[in-house]
């Protein structure tokens, strides 16, 4: 749904603004307006709804729609607009509750609207930010750096969109300022929205959208990469990211227990495997580090499970310890028909989510399809896979989930923005899930790995010169099984890697300046080469 109101005064600094129909979005809406601004605000409420004050240039779209930014980039086409000066980004939405009881459909609407339509309108909207030298707010949260096992979606999406600002940072650096900006809970109608129990709101307690979006504006002038509103909040990002079991015992106290779990009625509760094996679930099996751990599994006499689009190339020995379910997790369908085959094996005592793809080169000139796709792949599906092995206990006592993240959490990835967003993601819904499962005796291990000598690494490589130098799939495998005995939280395979990730934590300047040579420019020289015909 889109409508339109127009304003043709174009003579002022311009600034959009989604979600400005209620809370911080409004705020700043009133704020830009009374410095002399355009602004254009985007939000669902019908036009009639939405005070006399913003009804000149309100658009009225649905940014959880596929299209959205299709629409808004028409809007501003008709409007006569043809460069942006400023784009914040402060839509967004909650839900809260266990892990179990996240249904697909609010997995869904969690990732459309905090994450992936601040992607797909940035990049639509570049040429116009570009052409004013313009400037890319996203509103964060400081749940960013925390676990939050009640909102271990949000907290993925908020985590996913500063890994994504990060980088991107980095790729516009001279052309587009890119920052975000952390505020912590302010009084709005989102808590309530989100489903969170009346009796957990204490609003009083919370500054007001006004408070709130002061500040954000003085962040935006400052242009600082991130900022953090409050000195309370700030204080809780700095505990959520160098004191982190300080920060997990924490949140281990506000866990709520699920509302039930639904089980699979076309299936009795699943049992230990006949043979007394135990039973291990690789997404991604078919190559990499996916096959690798299958590889590793099956000579340990474990029943193995792989689920890939397309079929593993195993020798026949393994064959007969291994089962094929054929699914391509980048859509709801092969997601569903996972869960199907997977109610019909042995409960699952190792799940590892290896599964993933890339898409690298610059942002502003990449296919926005093909980026989204990455997200989906890398983030919706493991977070849907999940909750449905959650929903229908499919897991057995004591079980052990595996994500597959990436060094670019603490390196940030310029030249594959979307993907950095997707593993900043995984890595934080890996850490709530964690807090949440532990009461229950399960365990959420992350693996961080660097460069692997795969056909994935090769392919998105800008040089494959030294290739021998990257870690063998099969190493980092060991690692994994080695993790899931100790009940480890956390694997970074290798002793370069783990050095890597520490100056990252402690320089991230220095590391993001480093990617940026070695990854970024590299690409765009690739891409030059290619454009001349070399």
């Amino acid at each position: 749904m889109l409508t339109l109101h127009q304003n043709r005064n174009t003579s002022q600094p311009v600034v959009l603004i989604t979600g400005a129909t209620d809370g911080i979005g409004r705020a700043l809406a009133q704020i830009y307006r009374a410095r002399g601004a355009r602004v254009i605000g985007i939000g669902r409420r019908p036009a009639e709804e939405v005070s006399p004050d913003q009804r000149g240039d309100y658009c009225r779209v649905d940014l959880a729609r596929p299209f959205a930014s299709a629409l808004v980039a028409d809007v501003l086409r008709q409007r006569g607009v043809a460069r942006l000066d400023r784009l914040i980004h402060c839509a967004g939405i909650g839900s809260y509750g266990a892990v179990d009881d996240q249904t697909p459909e609010a997995i869904d609407a969690l990732l459309d609207v905090n994450l992936r339509a601040p992607i797909a309108l940035t990049h639509t909207l570049l040429p116009l930010l570009i052409a004013a030298h313009g400037h890319v707010t996203f509103i964060g949260s400081i749940a960013a750096a925390l676990p939050a096992p009640n909102y271990a979606v949000y907290g993925a999406t908020k985590a996913a969109l500063e890994g994504f600002a990060r980088s991107l940072r980095e790729e516009l650096r001279g052309r587009v300022g890119v920052q975000i900006v952390h505020p912590g809970a302010t009084r709005t109608g989102m808590h309530a929205k989100s489903g969170m129990p009346p009796n957990r709101i204490n609003e009083r307690r919370f500054p007001s959208p006004m408070w709130t979006a002061e500040r954000i504006v003085h962040a935006i002038e400052r242009n600082a990469a991130v900022t953090t509103i409050g000195s309370v909040n700030h204080l809780l990002r700095c505990v959520g990211k160098h004191a982190g079991g300080i920060a997990d015992a924490i949140a281990a106290r506000q866990v709520v227990a699920p509302r039930h779990t639904i089980g699979d009625p076309t299936h009795p509760p699943q049992k230990p495997s006949s043979d007394g094996r135990r039973h291990c679930v690789v997404t991604g099996g078919a190559n990499g580090i996916g096959r690798a751990v299958v590889e590793w599994y099956v000579r340990d006499g474990w029943l193995v499970t792989i689920i890939d689009r397309e079929a593993p190339q195993i020798n026949r020995a393994a064959q007969a310890a291994t089962t094929f379910i054929q699914a391509d997790l980048a859509h709801s369908e092969g997601i569903d028909r996972a869960l199907r085959h997977l109610a019909a094996l042995p409960a699952a005592d190792v799940v590892v989510q290896s599964a993933g793809i890339n898409a690298v080169g610059a942002f502003a000139a990449s296919a926005i399809d093909e980026q989204l796709t990455v997200l989906d792949v890398n983030l919706r599906a493991p977070l849907h896979l999940t909750a449905g092995l959650l929903r229908f206990a499919l897991l057995a006592p004591r079980a052990t989930l595996v994500f597959i993240a990436s060094l670019s959490v603490y390196t940030g990835y310029p030249g594959a923005a979307v993907y950095a967003a997707s593993k900043d993601g995984l890595s934080s819904y890996a850490r709530s899930l964690r807090v949440a499962l532990a009461q229950r005796h399960m365990n959420v291990i992350t693996v961080y790995p660097g460069p692997t000598r795969t056909a994935h690494a090769r392919r998105y490589s800008p040089d494959n010169r030294r290739e021998s130098r990257r870690m063998a799939p099969e190493r980092v495998a060991a690692c994994i099984a080695a993790a899931v005995e100790q009940r480890r939280a956390r694997v970074i395979p290798g002793v370069t890697n783990q050095a890597v990730a520490l100056i990252g934590s402690v320089a991230p300047t220095l590391t993001m300046y480093a990617m940026r040579k070695t990854i970024f420019e590299r690409l765009e020289a690739v891409s030059s080469e290619v454009k001349a015909g070399r």
